[in-house]
């Protein structure tokens, strides 16, 4: 059953036939002048490849962003997530959180291993400027109602996760908005048409016959 249930995995959310992966087959077609600008900035002056590299755009290691602490929190130390610290009790991995590989990123928001962000545009500048995004980070914009009240802006809390934040995020240089626009073009294609609509994946019925609930049964012939 597991070998099964792993197989099914494997073959219904290894889903990687993006314009990206067909502009590396040789499809020189595949990526507008914009996504092909942003693999530029992506692999170079943006520093991204940094962290998201190899070809799941993850190095599978966890880093401090600063990302905004929102939501329930996680162990004794909520509302506060801890992140990797939680498990290696090392105090610089105190809000250390895994790279998230990026295929289908566009369409797997909101994003940061907490959902704090949106938006892509909001998660490049966050990047680009930890101290900023995460002190004038807008619950407002970003969260639904029910968790606007969760995030945890305590001045002395924001300065110490912004005094962790892993050297590896600063960029070469700064970004213009017409740069990030094009990694974000970028991130879009990243994107495998066959992820934006799962809903072939769902069966009509469970083994026992009895229909999934909002999927009609198919009629007989």
């Amino acid at each position: 059953a597991a070998n099964a249930i792993a197989a099914f995995e494997i073959e219904a959310f290894t889903l990687l036939h993006s314009p990206w992966q067909r502009y590396l087959n040789g499809d020189e077609t595949a990526l507008s002048p914009a996504a092909k600008a942003g693999a530029l900035l992506f692999f170079d002056d943006a520093g991204c490849s940094r962290c998201h590299s190899g070809p799941l755009f993850t190095d599978q290691m966890a880093h401090n962003l600063a990302v905004p602490q929102v939501g329930p929190g996680k162990g004794e130390e909520a509302p506060l997530d801890y992140g990797r610290f939680r498990e290696t009790g090392i105090p610089a991995d105190k809000f250390a959180f895994r790279t998230p590989p990026l295929h289908n990123v566009a369409i797997t928001g909101p994003w940061m291993h907490n959902g704090a962000f949106s938006d892509l545009r909001a998660v490049i500048a966050h990047h680009l400027n930890p101290a900023e995004s995460l002190r004038g980070y807008d619950t407002a914009v970003h969260l639904p109602p029910a968790l606007q009240n969760t995030f945890q802006n305590n001045p002395a809390l924001l300065d110490e996760m912004l005094s962790g934040v892993d050297p590896l995020l600063a960029p070469t240089r700064s970004l213009t908005q017409a740069e990030i626009s094009h990694l974000v073009a970028f991130l879009q294609a990243l994107t495998d048409p066959a992820a934006v609509d799962m809903s072939r994946f769902v069966p009509a019925t469970v083994p026992s016959g009895l229909p999934v609930d909002g999927i009609p049964l198919p009629t007989a012939n």
